[in-house]
């Protein structure tokens, strides 16, 4: 019979697999918006990956608590200038985007 500090560390492996395989899949889905988004404003997708910069836990709209995870990604226009983009999903959801400023 596992004791309750093997029953804890097991369950700490699990979560932790757990959250890494959510955020691998988000992280996937922010590459496609940003790519995208990129494409529709006719600037340059710098890169070519977005980085997870934030995790915190919030309410959706149903009142459960789930993941804002809040995704980087940098963007030029001419190429001589970075940029930078912001993006928040709310569990599976896109919350908001948001692109700096720039020069056309």
């Amino acid at each position: 019979m596992p004791s309750l500090l093997e029953l804890l560390l097991l369950s700490g492996i699990v979560l932790a697999f757990a959250f890494w395989w959510r955020t691998h899949e988000l992280k996937q889905v922010a590459y496609q918006v940003a790519k995208r988004r990129c494409h529709e404003s006719n600037v340059q997708f710098l890169d070519d990956s977005v980085v997870l910069s934030k995790v915190r836990l919030r309410r959706n709209l149903e009142g459960r608590v789930t993941l804002l995870c809040h995704f980087r990604f940098e963007f030029s226009t001419l190429g001589d200038e970075r940029y930078r983009g912001e993006m928040q999903f709310l569990g599976r959801r896109l919350h908001n985007i948001e692109m700096e400023p720039h020069k056309l």
